[in-house]
């Protein structure tokens, strides 16, 4: 079962993926490409230094509280 997610840790979120005619390919200074290779470096990183830290919130009992059913 999923560990509940910490409070105030939103999930990174993936960039989006350049469209196959948004590159030139003319070796532009700041080709979408690359810089969608970047950001995706950097989410990947991002997500995994998120992913150690919900883990370790789990394994301290850190969670988000849950609703309460009125019943």
């Amino acid at each position: 079962m999923p560990t509940p997610p910490l409070l105030h840790d939103p999930q990174p979120q993936a960039p989006s993926k350049p469209g196959n005619d948004e590159c030139c390919h003319s070796g532009c200074t700041f080709c979408v490409l690359e810089m969608y290779q970047e950001d995706l470096a950097a989410y990947e990183e991002a997500l995994r230094a998120w992913q150690q830290r919900q883990q370790a919130a789990a394994d301290q009992g850190i969670r988000k509280p849950r609703k309460r059913l009125n019943f």
